[in-house]
């Protein structure tokens, strides 16, 4: 409407879609077991492996992230032979994180529900974000997030419930709020709880639901001869 001049009537959001019987909650504890890893703290991030991703802000908030229990962090996408990843690989050494911070490469899809349930907090330092899938299914599994306030990640990360938006681009505030989050329980499981119900509405029953009243509309229009009665400009 801003930007191109188009009629608010001739607009319908929809957003993207989630198979919530793939990405739900779980045991943490066995997804911890099933990915051969210990007791220790989990973050995780899952994307493309790209300066607008922001994971050269992650490794340097987990340098200055100062918690009782050992953390670790997994880094999932890319290819783990890429120039970016060695480029990340190096910061990680830099900062003294190198020995705390995996890098899996890309992953099967169907493995990506164990990493989210597996996860203590799911981080997305992101400079940009179309709509940020890999939040919803996170929260599909129970898995609270951490990320900038950019894109389509202000509507589905609820501040203060299911996790926190940061409005600045610097590893102070990331790691700020990944201590804030790791170190109460509480608020923790609070999250958790309530991160399934909240992204509910991206359901593919639902999604699908309202593109075919979009099209149901549009054959109404077409039917009644209004297919070109949106306003022109």
């Amino acid at each position: 409407v801003q930007l191109y001049g188009a009629h608010r009537d001739c607009v319908s959001i929809v957003p993207a879609g989630v198979d919530l019987g793939r990405f739900c909650p779980g045991d943490r504890t066995q997804a911890k077991r099933d990915l051969n890893l210990g007791e220790e703290l989990l973050v995780l991030f899952v994307g493309r492996i790209e300066p607008l991703k922001g994971v050269d802000i992650l490794i340097q908030a987990l340098a200055v992230t100062e918690l009782d229990q050992p953390l670790t962090a997994i880094v999932a996408g890319g290819d783990a032979a890429s120039a970016d990843i060695a480029e990340l690989r190096e910061l990680a050494e830099a900062v003294g994180v190198a020995d705390r911070v995996r890098f899996v490469g890309t992953l099967p899809r169907a493995e990506l529900p164990t990493y989210y349930r597996a996860a203590d907090v799911c981080v997305m330092p992101s400079y940009y974000e179309s709509f940020g899938l890999v939040a919803v299914e996170a929260l599909a599994c129970g898995t609270p997030v951490i990320a900038t306030r950019v894109g389509g990640l202000q509507h589905t990360v609820q501040d203060g419930r299911t996790g926190y938006l940061l409005s600045w681009r610097c590893p102070e505030p990331f790691a700020e709020r990944i201590e804030a989050l790791l170190e109460n329980e509480d608020i923790r499981r609070r999250f958790g709880e309530a991160a399934p119900e909240s992204v509910r509405r991206f359901s593919w029953d639902r999604v699908s639901a309202q593109i075919l009243e979009v099209y149901e509309d549009l054959l109404q229009r077409h039917a009644s001869g209004l297919a070109t009665g949106c306003p022109a400009g």
